[in-house]
């Protein structure tokens, strides 16, 4: 009984440690910017903030990210999104954004999983202020018909009528084979044969139209240098290299993929930090999965592949939830499951308001938040329990209590 004892009054203590070193917020419909002043001090030397959701269908954590964002690019001068989303798709449509209206920004940007009303703002956001710049790091195709060729007409450049028809073939094989071989990757089905050798027939005349795409650029990259257009000149040849990356990846076995994929968004990434929005602060938004750093298992995160230089910048976010039903694939609801007790999830959830933030960036370990220093459970996207060191994969944590599945429009 002592024994007993001992450890349940250090689990409450620890409790009550989460309780005194949270910051709260009483309501996230009605929250204002002034709610999340507490992220000024923790945010000031900080260059890239990393925001992650523990699900792509969970509607708090759209709108706690639209709300924050709100707050980081009008109070802290964050002037750059990266989405986990298509790199032509985003920058082409934030490019045209005068001529859009708010749903179509979203509806040709970012995949799908975010068209719900709880992102709304974040895209009025965007579509109101110029110098708010939108932009995706992922190499697959995130809607079905880009505006990138719209884009490429709107550049002031004589471009060749076989290239822009030749980047349209690109574009639509893309978003074709992605939906294609998507659907059987959806199921965790065998692609059948018939189908694999369709596409390995199509790749390989697309293969020999991103090599003309590109000759093409370097032909005329004197005349974009001439025009000081090096920055439309460097996302085009981006552009090319990473629908190259998906017709040579795309049929790879799911588990390389992913690794695969993660590589080239941290490669993508990097170049939007350094070169192309060198002196901007830029706001990531991913799945917890992708962000996490420090991860030294065979399968590292995009969180875990930046440079030192650019980690040094960064601030990562984990955004975590208690309980609630959530939606995956945009068709069905689920009920979370219950934490177990000294998981992270359920250290947060003795804090006394429905969203809270906890800081151990500038921690010191002691013996009440030795959780955060060890491997902690956490419940993956809400139902797989998963080990983390918070400490180590993390910077912070937004937590919110009860989540529900997005309204999507």
């Amino acid at each position: 009984m002592p024994i007993f004892s001992t450890k349940n009054k250090k689990y409450i203590e620890s409790t009550e440690w989460v309780k005194q070193h949270s910051y709260g917020i009483e309501s996230l419909n009605k929250c204002e910017d002034h709610e999340f002043d507490f992220l000024i001090e923790v945010l000031n030397n900080k260059r890239i903030v990393w925001l992650g959701e523990n699900g792509h269908g969970v509607a708090e954590h759209s709108l706690l990210k639209s709300r924050l964002i709100h707050f980081l690019y009008y109070k802290m001068g964050f002037k750059v999104i990266a989405f986990e989303s298509g790199l032509s798709e985003g920058y082409s449509s934030n490019y045209l954004k005068k001529e859009l209206s708010i749903v179509e920004i979203m509806e040709k940007s970012v995949f799908s999983l975010w068209k719900s009303k709880e992102t709304l703002s974040l895209f009025e956001l965007v579509k109101e202020n110029y110098d708010l710049n939108l932009i995706g790091f992922d190499f697959q195709p995130s809607v079905k018909q880009s505006l990138f060729h719209e884009y490429l007409e709107k550049v002031n450049m004589d471009f060749p009528t076989d290239f822009l028809q030749g980047l349209k073939k690109v574009e639509e094989g893309a978003s074709f084979w992605y939906e294609c071989i998507g659907s059987y990757r959806a199921v965790s089905k065998r692609i059948p044969r018939k189908v694999l050798n369709e596409f390995l027939e199509a790749s390989k005349e697309i293969e020999d139209v991103i090599d003309y795409l590109q000759n093409t650029l370097n032909n005329l990259r004197e005349g974009f240098i001439n025009k000081n257009m090096d920055k439309e000149f460097a996302v085009i040849q981006k552009v090319l290299e990473n629908k190259r990356h998906f017709f040579n990846h795309i049929t790879t076995k799911r588990s390389n993929f992913l690794k695969i994929r993660d590589q080239i968004m941290a490669d993508n990434l990097t170049w939007i930090c350094n070169d192309l929005y060198p002196n901007e602060k830029v706001i990531v938004w991913a799945h917890n999965n992708h962000i996490y750093k420090n991860i030294k298992s065979s399968y590292k995160p995009m969180g875990s592949l930046m440079s030192p230089e650019l980690e040094d910048q960064s601030y990562h976010l984990g955004f975590y939830m208690y309980e609630g039903d959530v939606t995956f694939d945009k068709k069905t609801s689920q009920k979370l499951n219950t934490p177990p007790k000294k998981s992270l999830e359920d250290y947060m959830n003795h804090t006394s308001t429905p969203v809270s933030f906890l800081d151990f960036s500038q921690l010191s370990s002691n013996r009440l938040n030795k959780w955060l220093y060890s491997p902690t459970v956490i419940l993956d996207s809400g139902m797989m329990q998963t080990l983390i060191i918070p400490c180590e994969q993390l910077d912070g944590i937004l937590f919110i209590k009860k989540v529900s599945p997005p309204n999507y429009l």
